[in-house]
């Protein structure tokens, strides 16, 4: 019989700050470990404290000379853009490769616990996506997930699907992983036309024998849960059928709801409960070591607290009542974020920037070419 659900956190994982003014705002880790805990959640699963990865963990995918150049970065004040440190994305910080080491090793622990027979993990601080093999991108230094995914692979030959919904596109780990047909990634954000990185495009589909196996499902600003849920359903679900992974990688990036500040996406908690339970059925029928979910983007605080509670709650397959507990709405208005007094959203229905005709059409576009490039690969018709 598999353990108990892996959930790594502590409050060190708080001294990834890049700066007060920075939209990465580290109390979203606090509030959803708060707030999952006042639920009762964290009853459920198994917690642990995370260690920090080695530097040869890390080294697994990054560069030396990259390293060495996070940990020089000893206060605010250093900038090294060759290696996208000290930018205003990524500005340095005291103890930043520490920091970082101790990210890669939430992730990295609640693999090795994968292995060793847990159901599945949750690793909110998890999720920094855009980091590359010689470069700090996006508010991310080392590339937790990749890391993890390099370990197991190590470990043991198998099949892994890394599915993301983030707004912004998985490029890391896609190009990490570009070559390989191990790992299945699949990226469905907003079109690079229109937000950062600028890629994920559905022509890149992988190289060498990797053609096939890197998916990427860009939405029109404007997208939201009837895209996402298209997407699950014409998409992902025939892919993860035909692929069968050994283990599913999710990163679950909640910057994609209609709420957040920093894109342009319409997603509301019914478009995210749709993939997650369905998530949960395939990953429990099809993958034999389990599920490892992982945090990302999110920039509205307390939103993030609400959603990614709600997601733990159907990890585990666990009930929750509508209502977010008077007391952490108020330690929310203590902190100066606003938090709905609703698990879920109560407007379902949300439009802007695009009509909801243009989006629905240019996805129709964006799944037809999709289909033909890369269902051959997988025996899809």
């Amino acid at each position: 019989m598999k353990a108990k659900l892996v959930y790594p956190y502590s409050d060190s994982l708080l001294n990834y700050h890049f700066a007060d003014n920075h939209p990465l705002k580290q109390e979203r880790l606090r509030l959803t470990y708060v707030l999952s805990k006042e639920l009762g959640l964290l009853d459920k699963v198994r917690e642990i404290v995370p260690s920090s990865a080695t530097r040869e963990d890390i080294e697994m995918f990054h560069t030396p000379d990259y390293v060495d150049a996070v940990i020089a970065s000893h206060d605010d004040s250093y900038i090294n853009a060759r290696y996208g440190i000290g930018t205003a994305d990524n500005p340095s910080f005291p103890e930043m490769y520490d920091a970082g080491a101790r990210y890669v090793g939430a992730t990295l622990d609640a693999m090795k616990e994968i292995i060793k027979g847990a159901s599945n993990a949750f690793v909110i601080s998890g999720g920094l996506h855009h980091a590359q093999r010689s470069e700090a991108s996006g508010f991310c230094i080392f590339n937790d997930i990749v890391v993890s995914i390099l370990h197991l692979l190590k470990k043991k030959p198998c099949r892994v699907l890394y599915f993301d919904f983030d707004a912004h596109h998985a490029d890391g780990v896609q190009n990490a992983f570009y070559r390989s047909k191990d790992v299945l990634t699949i990226s469905v954000h907003q079109t690079g036309k229109t937000l950062f990185p600028g890629t994920g495009f559905v022509y890149e589909t992988g190289a060498g024998e990797g053609v096939g196996y890197s998916v990427n499902i860009p939405l029109l600003p404007g997208g939201g849960t009837p895209e996402l849920t298209r997407v699950l359903d014409e998409i992902v679900v025939p892919l993860f059928e035909s692929y069968r992974p050994n283990l599913l990688v999710t990163q679950l990036g909640v910057d994609g709801h209609y709420l957040d500040p920093l894109a342009h996406l319409t997603y509301t908690t019914k478009g995210y409960e749709t993939v997650l339970r369905r998530l949960r059925i395939l990953s429990s029928s099809i993958c034999d070591i389990g599920w490892l979910a992982t945090g990302g983007g999110g920039y509205n605080v307390a939103n993030v607290a609400r959603l990614w509670t709600l997601f733990l709650s159907i990890i585990l397959d666990e009930k929750v009542p509508g209502k977010i507990p008077q007391d952490f709405v108020d330690k929310c208005k203590e902190l100066n974020y606003e938090c709905p007094a609703a698990i879920r959203d109560q407007d379902e229905v949300v439009q802007m920037y695009f009509t909801r005709e243009e989006v629905s059409l240019d996805l129709e576009r964006t799944l037809r070419r999709l289909k033909e490039l890369i269902f051959p690969y997988h025996g899809l018709a």
